[in-house]
């Protein structure tokens, strides 16, 4: 296991104190993770030493931005075992997901999606789909899958490989064996996943994969999208300008690129996309499997705590945090806004309150909305535990 107290000490906001003069307890890494101090200084030297454009001029400042830029596309390739050249560098998984939504020929087939989706892997997709149900252990049901399947109209299957709200792991591999008998293909959204798991798209096979670099310490701006590299070839243009053209002719017609770069129109992030090879560089030198299994023992910590000290059946969804994200809680009667204003204001800890982007997923478990606790690597147990103590003792103030 990686030393914990190292780790932390590589995050500089870690150091301040919250309004309340508490020490900071941040546990909203689902929303956004915080920055380690190499990702911050990644960018202060892209900012301070290397600005220039990557791609179109031939001075040596532009030479040092591409080799950083284009090196970050190794770096990720190598984090779940792909191609650079299947890597695509866009603004977060949304934009991903839509590139695909909108631009993959599914030759009029339908898409096959869950009800515990992300609001940007459910608002994308808006013709001939199909939603699958969740099971009581909060997983989608294969043998539904394969009975929509057998209908032989299935052009992709988009899922979240973890669920923000409930922390579900869905068995993509399951999932990909199943579609690829059918001749669908298979779209992973990988926000939740990417920071905690170790993933492997070839052992996957899934099709396409998307992530966000700012869940996983990197700076916002800047996301990814995993393409097998013939469907990237395949697809026309997301966006047409400029970075994504060979030739244009005065009448408007053009010759793309080739992929990725036919996908990254205009200057992209570029400081953030270093930082992205940064963060991946930090996370592969502690581990991916050590990161899961730290991960993966904070949540059964944080599960014991739950189930001792506050109301039976407050967490959302299934209940076995083996592996899994974060947790999301419900009070009958007490607003998670309310709690989460409280525990910020009170104690100096930040969590998430509302429905998380999901809310469909809500509406299908009976709740309101929801109180969300989500940590990463450089939480611990104690934190765990002050923040359940501050539930406890802000809904026994509530409830006066």
């Amino acid at each position: 296991m990686y030393d914990q107290i190292e780790i932390t000490s590589q995050f500089p906001i870690l150091n301040r104190t919250s309004p309340s003069g508490s020490p900071l307890i941040y546990l909203d890494s689902a929303a956004t993770a915080l920055k380690p101090q190499c990702v911050i200084d990644a960018v202060h030297e892209m900012l301070s030493q290397h600005t220039a454009n990557i791609h179109r001029s031939v001075h040596f400042l532009s030479d040092e931005a591409t080799d950083a830029y284009e090196g970050t596309r190794d770096i990720v390739a190598a984090f779940i075992n792909a191609e650079p050249n299947e890597i695509v560098f866009l603004r977060n998984t949304t934009e991903a997901l839509n590139l695909i939504a909108n631009n993959f020929d599914r030759k009029g087939r339908r898409v096959i999606s869950s009800y515990a989706e992300h609001h940007s892997n459910y608002l994308p997709w808006t013709d001939e789909v199909y939603r699958l149900s969740l099971n009581a252990a909060g997983q989608i049901d294969l043998q539904e899958l394969q009975r929509e399947l057998e209908k032989n109209d299935v052009g992709l299957i988009s899922l979240s490989q973890i669920s923000n709200v409930t922390g579900n792991i869905i068995d993509i591999k399951a999932v990909s064996v199943l579609a690829h008998q059918y001749g669908a293909k298979v779209l992973v959204d990988a926000a939740q996943s990417a920071p905690h798991l170790p993933i492997d798209v070839l052992e996957l096979d899934c099709d396409f994969l998307a992530f966000s670099g700012h869940k996983l310490g990197a700076p916002t701006g800047v996301g990814v999208l995993f393409g097998k590299a013939e469907l990237l070839e395949e697809m026309d243009l997301f966006l047409k300008g400029g970075s994504t053209i060979e030739e244009v002719s005065a009448d408007g017609t053009y010759i793309p690129k080739n992929a990725p770069w036919k996908f990254e129109a205009g200057t992209p992030a570029i400081e953030s996309v270093v930082g992205l090879s940064k963060a991946i560089t930090f996370l592969m030198n502690i581990g991916m499997d050590e990161v899961h299994a730290s991960f993966t023992q904070l949540s059964q910590f944080a599960l014991q705590e739950i189930q001792n000290k506050l109301p039976a059946g407050c967490i959302v969804g299934a209940v076995d945090k083996t592996s899994g994200g974060p947790f999301s809680l419900n009070f009958k009667g007490l607003s998670p806004h309310t709690l989460a204003r409280g525990l910020s204001d009170r104690y100096g800890i930040c969590v998430r309150s509302g429905f998380h982007c999901a809310q469909p997923l809500h509406d299908q478990l009976c709740v309101p909305a929801s109180l969300r606790i989500s940590f990463w690597i450089y939480n611990n147990e104690d934190e765990i535990s002050k923040t359940v103590d501050g539930i406890v003792q802000l809904t026994d103030i509530i409830s006066r």
